[in-house]
Formats: structure tokens, C-alpha cells, sequence
């Protein structure tokens, strides 16, 4: 029984021995010099495999080549200049288990040098720092030895940059000063530092103050810390983005610093030591920041000005006013407003603009003008300036561009002018940002241009008898030729010409100072095309000598100094051809007539207009005659009014003594009046007589109106005139009523036969 015991406990041993064989590592790694080497040095990495297999070996993942021992297992392979950490493995061909080891090249470390400690006053520990001149790149042991005890050791680590730390306690409050060595040590080296004397006194350092409150005048500011008992302050204040000042007080808790502007924030920090020759100075407190106040503005603002062209149907000067902001420390506040006065004939008018502005227009002649800037304690003495039209003088000038963003210029001396220039610019179209200068010579250096910008400028004289000027035009640093072409618009068009303008180019796409500009024509049956130059700033062009009843493409292109810039949208149109042309005359000449005809037709309205043209057309009316006034009726007019005449003077075929008849005349009722007559001797005769009064009736036709000199009914007249439509109606707006009279007309000179508009019988 115990031997099937002991029999059992050999084959689980076997297993388990077998298991563990195969179970531990494929192979065992070691270098020539250990794991930390010397930086740029050479050593030997080798791998001992503990089976059989297909070995490979790796050098930070990547496969390398290795030589082999014969009839053994080890493999090898010898590193040259290693300058950087690197991993190197070995494994197994179908193994993913490797064996390997991490390589870091390094330096061993120097003598420690540059001791510096300091002794905190609240915690009393001391805390020293030295360096050993190079970081070691290698895990480095610093130590710090106390020579009387040489059994009390403070260590560190040095950290990346090579430094060393160590903080320590004073056992005893009794000590002046200590004596310390200092070693680092490494792989690949140890040093040793000689002794180090520490006087405590000279290690103290304040803790770091702190500002509780800044009470500020416009002049002076006062800084209140926390309470300390310590008798050197420094002070540090600056204003902002300004240049730092120092200052050293014997104080306690009270700072006052003076000599400082109004309105002007500063920054102030503090530090503190025991006593000017003991201890360390403190850490700078944090930063208190807090303005002065205000004071009245003291300096006189720079004024300008330009006179503006003169309004339509005025006579009247403009000029607008130009002032420059004061700065910080010349404002010495918050600018509110500015008063703007005006002295002329009439008195002073006063206003106020706004303080975002810097220009204001004033229209007066023979005046004066003061101006002055505000804040909430006072106001800027005034600026006083005479307003008069300067003159013109042609002196010559030049500009010459000195980088991107200046220009120098040049002009001549005049002889009458004084010794001071005023030199004057702003971008073209933007006068508002305009900007001056004072020189005294003949020559200025413009400042604070912009590149790809045009600018527009003048140089004014004073001291002359009166301003002089004389302009500059297209003052320019750096330019290109223009992002954009202008878009042509058609004023008019023949069917020879063209009358043509285009729009402005955007001030900025110009990229410069405009030239010119380029008008293309193109003739859409033809390749030819044909330009015209245009200088800037016109912008109209006529072109003449085109064909009739022909269509064209056109396009207008813009120029700097430095090129030609993209066209811009194309204009097609088509002149008119000579039809069309003849046409457009006549439907132009008939629309005149048409509103001449109107406009007569208004004016013919008017009563007064219709009596005149009425005398003066008289002699083109028909004339109507009046029975009445006949020869006839006039002889033998009885008293009763009756007309009583002969037939044969009234025919002149009937040559016996007539007999006398009475007439009368009476209405027809269909169209005309007829006349009557009636036998008062014979009744014998009455085929005769009505015969002969037939014929007599056809020879002429009595009036349809009043017969001068005799009475009718009104009813009469009235339904006569309204039966005979063919003649000129009264109530016609150009006429007066046609009828005349009072007439002398006698039938022996005119006659009316109506028989072609009515068979009176």
C-alpha cells in the first residue's frame, strides 16, 4: 500500500516538473553593461534560448539581425552609439511570449554646486537647492549631510533639469548656522560636494504680504497691507502696458506713492524684508490694480480744418472742423463732450458735439472758432482758429514711398510762406479719418498707411497773407491692380453712337489709386475689338462711328499703377437701323402734334380765348343773308311790317307793271322757310301769282335768326335753329354763335338756293 503511495507521488512529481519545464521562460536576456549605460556609448546585447526554435530577436519592435555562438543557444548582437532609450527582445518563432530589456544611455552626475536655502519664518524648516551643472537623463540619488551629525541624511530625487531639493527642520532654536555636504550618485557615477557653511540669519525670508486696500487722488496713491512688523517695504507699480517703477519705504502699514497721473490705472505689488543688510526678501505680493481720479484737462487741442465747397444757389463759406483726441495723460479723464464756439458779425453761437466725433461743419464768413474738450471736472483751455478760404499755389510737389505703411513727401519753399507746413491726409472717399501733421522744412514723413489703400492729401503754408495750398493726389504705399471691374450702363443709343457710363469701382476692391479706365466694343459678326481709355475719375464716354442695325458686346475695365484689373458684366445692345430710325422720327413728330393739338384744346376752353380767335377767323365764316335788308323790303316796307314789293323786281323776267302782293313769311315744317304771298287785288290772277311766288321761293331763303330792324317770335327762331343741324352749332366751345345781326346784306347781291338740301314746293 505504501508503495503504490510512493509510485503515485514520482508521477505527479514528473508531471508538474514536466508542466514547469515547458511553462517557464523561452529565453534569458543580459547586456555587457547593465541596464544604464553611457550616453553615445557601446556595449553588447545577448539572449540565451531554452529551447528549440526558430529564433528572433527585436530592437524597439523592429526585427534585427544577430549573430549565433556555434553549437549553442545563446544569440548576440553588439550596439554601437546609443543615444536614446531602446528596448531589446528576444522570442520564439510561433511563441508571442518574449524575453527582453529596456536600455537607458545617461551621464553620471557632476560635483553638486550652487547650494541656496532658505528658512520660511512661519514653519521654520530650511528648504536648500542645488544643481550638479547637467541633468544626468539617469534616475540620480541626491543627499544632503549634516558634518557634526554624520549619521543624519536627507534625500531627494533629481528632477529632469538637474536639480536637487531638500527640506529639513531646526532641531534647536539656538543654532546661528550649520555645516552640510552634498552627494549625488548614480549608476554610473557618485560625487561629492565640500562643506557647506549655512549662517541662518541670512536665510530667513519673510512670508508674502498682501495689499488689503488702495485709496487713490488723482495725484497719489496709498496702500494699506496686512499688519507685520517688519521695517523695509519695496513697492513695484506700474501703469498698465507702461514701464515699471521701484520704490523702497521704511514703514510698518501705511504706503504712499505720488507722482502719478490722473485717470491712469495702475498695478501695484509689494515685498518685504527684516532689515536692509539681514534675511531675504519675501515673494512679491499679488497685484492690486486701481485708477486715479479725474483732473480738468490742461493742454490745448490740435485743431485743423478744410474748407468744403459751397452749397447750391448759396454764397456762403463751409468748413468742417477737425480735432484731434488728447490722450490718457493729457485728458486726465473721461472726454464728455467738446464745446465748439463761433465768433462771427452776429455774436457767438455755441454747440456741443458728441465726444465719438472729431469733426464738425460751421457755415458763416469772416469768423473765428474756439474749441475745447470736457470731462466731468472741467474743460481744456480753447483752441482758437480764424476760418478763411485758403489760396492755391502750384509748388511742386513729390511723395516717395519708404515702406508699407509710410510715404515721404516733398515740395518748393515759398518765398512769401512762413517757416511752419501743415501736411494733411485721409482715404480717398473717407474724410472723416483724416489726419495731420506740423513740419517745419519742406519735407514730411506721412505715417500709418495702409498698403493697397489710395489717399488724398495737401500741404498748407501758414504765415503767409492768407493760407496757401497745394494738393496731393493718389498717395499710395503698396498696390495691385483691382478685384473688380465696373458694370457699364447705357445713357443713349443712335444707330451711328453710343452714349455710355459705368458704375464706380467699391473703394475696396481697388487695391490702390484708380488711372483709368478700359471700354471694350466688340461687333458680334466680327473678332475685332476695339478700346478706349478713360481717365479716372470720368466715367462717361460717347462712341460714335458705329453701324446701323448692328449688335455689340461692351465692357469696362479699371486700372491701378500695378495692372489691369477683371472686366466687369458684359453690356450687349444692338443699334437701331435707318427704318427704325425714320420711324422713331415719325412716331415722335406725331405725338408732338398730338400734344400741341391737346394743349390747344385746354386753351380753347377759356371764353376769352374763343372770342379772340373768333375776331380773328370772321372773315372765314359763311355770311348768311337777310331778307329784310333787300332792296325790295326796304322800299316797300309798310307801316304795319309788311313787306310789300313788285314781283317783276324781284324776277326779273315779268316786265309789266306788277301788281302788289303781301308777303308773309311762315315756318316750313319740314326743313326751310318759305314765302307766302297772297293776292289782294284779283282773284283771277291766282295760278299767276302763285306760280310766280313759287319761283321767287326757290331763288332764296329767308334768316333763321333776328332780322334786323324787324320783330319775331323767339319760339320761331329757336325751332329753326334746331332743325338746321348742317350749320355751326351755338353751343360749339371755339365759336359764338354764327348768326349775325344787324346786317346790310341785300338778295340783289347774294342769293341762297335751298333746293339741293329741300324741295321747298
Amino acid at each position: 500500500m505504501s508503495s503504490e503511495c510512493t509510485r503515485s507521488l514520482l508521477v505527479v512529481l514528473c508531471f508538474i516538473l514536466a508542466t514547469g519545464a515547458h511553462g517557464g521562460k523561452v529565453c534569458t536576456v543580459r547586456t555587457s553593461k547593465g541596464e544604464k549605460v553611457l550616453l553615445g556609448s557601446n556595449f553588447t546585447f545577448s539572449c540565451i534560448f531554452n529551447e528549440q526554435c526558430t529564433k528572433l530577436m527585436f530592437r524597439n519592435g523592429t526585427q534585427i539581425k544577430y549573430k549565433q555562438f556555434p553549437n549553442s543557444s545563446e544569440v548576440s548582437v553588439d550596439v554601437h552609439n546609443l543615444t536614446a532609450p531602446s528596448t531589446f527582445s528576444c522570442q520564439c518563432n510561433g511563441n508571442p511570449e518574449p524575453c527582453g530589456i529596456d536600455i537607458k544611455p545617461g551621464y553620471p552626475p557632476d560635483v553638486p554646486q550652487n547650494l541656496t536655502c532658505v528658512q520660511k519664518m512661519k514653519s521654520g524648516n530650511i528648504s536648500c537647492i542645488w544643481t550638479t551643472g547637467r541633468g544626468t537623463v539617469i534616475d540620480t540619488t541626491c543627499q544632503l549631510r549634516f558634518q557634526d551629525d554624520p549619521h543624519l541624511v536627507y534625500k531627494s530625487i533629481m528632477n529632469s533639469t538637474g536639480f536637487c531639493h531638500s527640506t529639513f527642520p531646526i532641531k534647536s532654536s539656538k543654532l546661528s548656522q550649520l555645516s552640510v555636504s552634498l552627494n549625488v550618485s548614480n549608476s554610473l557615477g557618485f560625487k561629492t560636494s565640500h562643506p557647506h557653511t549655512i549662517i541662518l540669519s541670512n536665510i530667513v525670508k519673510p512670508s508674502m504680504p498682501k495689499i488689503v486696500h488702495v485709496s487713490c487722488s488723482s495725484r497719489w496713491c496709498n496702500l494699506h497691507t496686512d499688519n507685520h512688523s517688519l521695517n523695509v517695504v519695496e513697492i513695484q507699480y506700474s501703469a498698465v502696458n507702461g514701464i515699471r517703477s521701484t520704490l523702497q519705504i521704511n514703514a510698518k502699514s501705511r504706503l504712499n506713492i505720488s507722482s502719478l497721473r490722473p485717470y491712469t490705472t495702475y498695478k501695484f505689488q509689494i515685498r518685504r524684508k527684516i532689515k536692509h543688510s539681514v534675511g531675504l526678501w519675501s515673494d512679491w505680493s499679488q497685484p492690486k490694480e486701481v485708477k486715479t481720479k479725474e483732473e480738468a484737462p490742461d493742454t490745448v487741442l490740435d485743431v485743423w480744418y478744410l474748407q468744403e465747397p459751397k452749397p447750391q444757389q448759396s454764397n456762403r463759406k463751409c468748413f468742417r472742423i477737425f480735432w484731434k483726441e488728447l490722450n490718457l495723460s493729457d485728458a486726465k479723464g473721461k472726454i464728455l463732450k467738446y464745446n465748439i464756439s463761433v465768433l462771427n458779425q452776429t455774436g457767438i453761437n455755441s454747440s456741443i458735439a458728441d465726444p465719438r466725433r472729431r469733426n464738425k461743419t460751421t457755415c458763416c464768413s469772416h469768423c473765428s472758432v474756439s474749441v475745447s474738450a470736457v470731462n466731468s471736472v472741467g474743460q481744456s483751455p480753447d483752441k482758437f482758429l480764424y476760418l478763411h478760404s485758403p489760396g492755391l499755389f502750384s509748388g511742386f510737389t513729390q511723395q516717395r514711398p519708404l515702406n508699407n505703411h509710410s510715404v515721404a513727401l516733398f515740395w518748393q519753399k515759398l518765398a512769401i510762406a512762413g517757416p511752419e507746413y501743415v501736411v494733411h491726409w485721409y482715404p480717398v472717399g473717407n474724410i472723416e479719418a483724416i489726419q495731420w501733421i506740423r513740419v517745419a522744412g519742406i519735407t514730411a514723413n506721412i505715417t500709418g498707411l495702409q498698403p493697397l489703400e489710395c489717399y488724398d492729401g495737401a500741404v498748407t503754408a501758414l504765415g503767409s497773407p492768407g493760407l496757401k495750398i497745394a494738393s496731393i493726389k493718389d498717395i499710395s504705399t503698396w498696390q495691385s491692380a483691382p478685384e473688380e471691374g465696373p458694370d457699364p450702363y447705357l445713357c443713349s443709343k443712335k444707330s451711328e453712337s453710343l452714349n455710355l457710363t459705368w458704375s464706380e469701382t467699391p473703394q475696396r476692391t481697388r487695391r490702390g489709386c484708380l488711372k483709368k479706365y478700359t471700354v471694350y466694343l466688340k461687333e458680334n459678326s466680327k473678332e475685332d475689338i476695339h478700346n478706349f481709355s478713360v481717365l479716372h475719375p470720368n466715367r462717361q464716354l460717347v462712341i460714335g462711328g458705329l453701324s446701323p442695325g448692328q449688335c455689340y458686346i461692351l465692357w469696362v475695365t479699371a486700372w491701378t499703377d500695378a495692372g489691369e484689373g477683371p472686366k466687369g458684366s458684359d453690356l450687349p445692345f444692338c443699334t437701331p437701323s435707318d427704318a427704325e430710325k425714320t420711324l422713331s422720327l415719325v412716331i415722335l413728330a406725331g405725338g408732338a402734334v398730338l400734344l400741341a393739338c391737346l394743349i390747344l384744346l385746354c386753351f380753347c376752353q377759356f371764353t376769352s380765348v374763343q372770342k379772340r380767335f373768333l375776331c380773328c377767323c370772321q372773315c372765314l365764316l359763311p355770311i348768311i343773308p337777310d331778307p329784310a335788308n333787300s332792296k325790295c323790303a326796304k322800299t316797300y316796307a309798310d307801316d304795319k311790317g309788311e313787306i310789300m314789293f313788285y314781283l317783276d323786281q324781284c324776277e326779273s323776267s315779268v316786265n309789266e307793271e306788277p301788281d302788289n302782293v303781301e308777303v308773309e313769311e311762315v315756318p316750313y315744317p319740314s326743313i326751310c322757310t318759305y314765302i307766302k304771298s297772297f293776292s289782294q287785288e284779283s282773284s283771277s290772277s291766282d295760278a299767276t301769282q302763285i306760280t310766280r311766288i313759287t319761283d321767287m321761293t326757290e331763288d332764296y331763303i329767308s334768316t333763321h335768326g333776328a332780322i334786323s330792324g324787324g320783330e319775331e317770335e323767339d319760339d320761331d327762331d329757336d325751332t329753326g335753329l334746331d332743325e338746321f343741324e348742317f350749320f355751326p352749332s351755338t353751343h360749339s366751345p371755339f365759336l359764338e354763335p354764327l348768326v349775325l345781326t344787324g346786317g346790310k346784306l341785300t338778295l340783289d347781291v347774294v342769293k341762297i338756293d335751298c333746293s339741293e338740301f329741300l324741295d321747298c314746293t
